[in-house]
């Protein structure tokens, strides 16, 4: 019972251990395997004839901090028929590897986490190459486009370009790629590799306001849907109002600017979010108060998120969305006739955006997580290495 359960532990079930030893940093364990018949690889005769012995030293997963070695002395058969001689099956490590299949996935698991390379390799008490060998057999792209893809850049300052592109599928929310480089031949390229037949069954391209983004999904994507991401055309709307809010405040004596220094929460955020009193008046005495164009922008800016965030049928909030493009085109501010022209060259998307319920948000998150792991890592030179621990931990 008593090797049994350490069968268990060790996750050796069908081995025979014949010792145990503990030491200051580590455990060996003495292991063989049961005589049977084996199959010759050469003629496909069973022998059970042993030729020799041999002693193999076998790195496993940890346990209670302490490194594990399996002293694994394995037999070598040799065939009465033909004369060869092989080495017998097993079930815990691969032909010619020299750590367990339970260590192998135990590293597999830790690049899961949010660690680097270095302190993976410390606590599986492997070398850092050990663990950079694996990463082209499991940080692997996939080879099918994606029924929704979403494209988006994040700062990445490796393999000599400032920010590499993240390919992302809108349904599972899982990376498809990493592109070295956002330039639009690079992209293109990229792309290109892809048949035709397989371009034309991605249904919906999602990407900011980038033009090289509009203009790769009009060549490669022309049965695709395109959606702007309804945050990048949002702020523009929202800028109108801050940077109307930072014209009053210059122009205010010091006194009242540290007032509405305090503002920029009340007249960013949704009013209706607002449920403090007090943040009503206070926003509706700057409203009132300080400027028109102020007034008229923050106008604006909550109808386009009303817009937005209806739960009206479709063709109603394209409509509101047409007459809020035609309303502003002629506006007094200056900043929301910009606007409705950015919008207009955009409506496509913008629409596509509004009719279904798609948006670039995993995508973003993605782009969070990347920044963090950068941080940790205290940057990266490698892109091939970069990707490939990308496609892994996300």
């Amino acid at each position: 019972m008593h090797i049994n359960n350490i069968k268990e532990l060790f996750n050796l079930k069908g081995v025979l251990i014949k010792n145990i030893k503990e030491f200051d940093n580590y455990f060996e364990i003495f292991i063989e395997m049961p005589k049977k018949a084996h199959i010759c690889p050469c003629c496909g005769e069973s022998t059970s004839k042993v030729h020799d012995y041999r002693t193999q030293i076998i790195k496993d997963s940890p346990f209670k901090f302490k490194k594990v070695f399996l002293n694994y002395t394995k037999r070598r058969y040799v065939c009465k028929n033909c004369g060869k001689k092989f080495y017998e099956s097993n079930a815990f490590v691969r032909p010619n590897f020299r750590t367990s299949n339970s260590l192998l996935f135990h590293v597999i698991q830790e690049l899961k986490k949010m660690k680097t390379i270095k302190s993976i390799a410390e606590d599986c008490g492997v070398s850092s190459h050990y663990i950079l060998r694996l990463l082209p057999y499991i940080g692997t792209p996939s080879k099918k486009l994606p029924r929704v893809l979403c494209i988006d850049e994040f700062k990445g300052n490796t393999g000599g370009f400032k920010y590499n592109v993240i390919l992302l599928d809108g349904e599972t929310h899982k990376i498809f790629d990493i592109v070295k480089c956002r330039h639009k031949h690079f992209l293109a390229n990229y792309f290109k590799q892809f048949p035709e037949e397989e371009r034309n069954n991605v249904k919906f391209f999602v990407s900011d306001m980038y033009d090289i983004y509009h203009d790769l999904a009009f060549t490669y994507f022309q049965h695709a849907k395109t959606i702007v991401d309804k945050f990048h055309f949002t702020r523009w709307a929202v800028k109108v109002v801050d940077d109307l809010r930072k014209n009053v405040q210059k122009n205010l004596p010091t006194s009242e600017r540290k007032f509405f220094k305090n503002s920029r929460r009340l007249l960013l955020e949704r009013q209706c979010k607002i449920k403090n009193e007090d943040d009503l008046i206070a926003l509706n005495y700057m409203l009132i108060n300080f400027s028109e164009d102020l007034r008229i922008a923050y106008r604006e800016k909550e109808a386009l998120l009303d817009i937005i965030h209806s739960e009206a049928n479709t063709d109603i909030k394209l409509k509101q969305f047409n007459d809020w493009i035609c309303r502003n085109s002629n506006s007094p501010v200056e900043g929301l006739r910009e606007c409705s022209k950015t919008f207009h060259k955009w409506a496509v998307g913008i629409r596509n955006a509004l009719t279904f319920n798609i948006s670039n948000g995993p995508t973003e998150g993605k782009n969070n997580k990347i920044k963090v792991y950068k941080r940790i890592c205290f940057g990266l030179r490698s892109f091939d290495n970069f990707k490939k621990r990308l496609l892994i931990l996300t």
